[in-house]
């Protein structure tokens, strides 16, 4: 591409970074530039450096480009001089008012400076002896030489018939382009609320691929604590009371635990009837899987109890609740295309309901793989083998507490900052 000899230009803007991007453009295509950065200062540079063209943005302090063009057209040794008009006034009318003032072309903001470029190319290339009125118009357009013989009106009209065309067109433009963003907000938004949703029947990391992938992939762990719990009694209570009572006594228990879950890193598999299943160490392996789970199942066992006496002082049905912990490896997946569920399946799982099945009412109940894990941390009571339907003789321990130099309460409810440290270690493997 070939461009016109190197010019001196007089850039009017008062926007420094839009007039350095001009500026660097200009001067990369070998013309000399002066910018002022308000009409009062490009005046005196035009005056200063008589340039072959003034491009000015219209809106600025002190003098704007309306003022600067006009001064620049009155003046006899000046008005020879081209004029670009920068503006985001695209009306007609303040193209009209622009033109009275002498602007030879006008570009709209926001404009692209290579759109720009190309302006400033096409006026230093006219010739301006060639427009006379009562001659042809001579002019280039697209590399041939082509003579127009209309009058000036012709030519206005037009040229604003195009313009307002555009506009016509742009704005058409502009209202789809609000009507899309207003769908896609619509559709994030939908997206949020079926993300959120999925949030809550899945891990989060389940969800998500559900959600970009369409399915999960079923994954094989070297190493989960699941747990199992069970209300005491629970099945021939609730043949007494009323569906509403019924419901309404599980939710409260169950918004209990699901509150603990978050606070102790677990997953919620799924509850069955008066029965909660929980699992550490899904999707995502984790060193502290059984620290996890041990913390959360002292939390079921003080929350149902705190209930309880509550329940009790009142002279309302309480249940007392069992729960079994049991550590191995399991595989994890989503099963089923309608109400989809992510459930574990395995020996594990089976041993975790047998150690719940197997415990003592306001007892937790784990296995010797489990206890192995905890035996650091918490304080256990050996219960013995003990004849499992289906598994013969399996060892179990009662989880009582967390031990004296790991508890941050008497009760050895809490872990202290030593719990919390070795919890991390475990979790980041260092």
């Amino acid at each position: 591409m070939t461009f016109p000899a190197s010019r001196t230009i007089v850039i009017a803007e008062d926007s420094r970074v839009p007039a350095m991007i001009l500026k660097k453009a200009l001067e990369s295509r070998g013309h000399t530039v002066h910018w002022g950065a308000n009409g009062a200062i490009a005046l005196d540079l035009v005056r200063t450096h008589r340039p072959a063209m003034l491009v000015s943005d219209v809106e600025m302090p002190e003098m704007d480009g309306h003022a600067l063009c006009r001064a620049v057209k009155s003046d006899p040794d000046l008005r020879q001089i081209p004029v670009l008009m920068l503006t985001s006034h695209a009306s007609t009318g303040d193209i009209l008012a622009g033109l009275r003032e002498g602007a030879d072309a006008y570009v709209t903001k926001p404009y692209e400076p290579e759109h720009v470029l190309e302006r400033i190319d096409h006026l230093l290339a006219q010739d301006s002896s060639a427009d006379r009125p009562g001659e042809p118009l001579a002019f280039d357009y697209g590399g041939d030489q082509l003579k127009l013989d209309v009058t000036r009106r012709q030519l206005l009209n037009l040229l604003l018939s195009t313009y307002e065309n555009i506009l016509q067109q742009n704005a058409r433009l502009a209202e789809m382009h609000r009507d899309l963003a207003d769908a896609n907000l619509k559709v994030e938004d939908s997206l949020r609320k079926t993300r959120e949703l999925l949030y809550k029947v899945f891990p989060r990391q389940i969800a998500d691929e559900l959600s970009t992938q369409g399915q999960s992939e079923p994954q094989h762990f070297d190493e989960v604590t699941v747990l199992f719990t069970d209300f005491v009694g629970f099945t021939k209570t609730a043949e007494s009371m009323s569906p509403r009572e019924l419901i309404a006594d599980l939710d409260r228990y169950f918004l209990a635990f699901d509150k603990l879950l978050g606070e102790c890193g677990m997953e919620k598999l799924k509850t069955i009837g008066d029965a909660y299943m929980a699992a550490a160490g899904v999707p995502q392996p984790r060193g502290s899987h059984a620290i996890d789970a041990a913390l959360f199942a002292l939390g079921l066992r003080d929350t149902v109890a705190a209930i309880g006496d509550e329940k009790k002082a009142a002279g309302l049905p309480f249940f007392p609740i069992r729960i079994g912990l049991h550590t191995g490896p399991l595989v994890a997946g989503v099963i089923g295309q309608q109400r989809f569920l992510y459930d574990l399946w395995g020996d594990t799982v089976n041993t975790a309901s047998r150690m719940e099945s197997n415990g003592e009412p306001g007892r937790i109940n784990v296995s010797a793989s489990t206890h192995r894990l905890l035996e650091p941390y918490f304080v256990c009571t050996p219960r013995g083998k003990r004849e499992v339907k289906g598994k013969g003789e399996v060892e179990m321990f009662f989880l009582e507490r967390i031990k004296p130099g790991y508890s941050a309460n008497d009760a050895g409810t809490a872990g202290n900052a030593a719990l919390v440290a070795e919890i991390t270690r475990l979790r980041t493997g260092s």
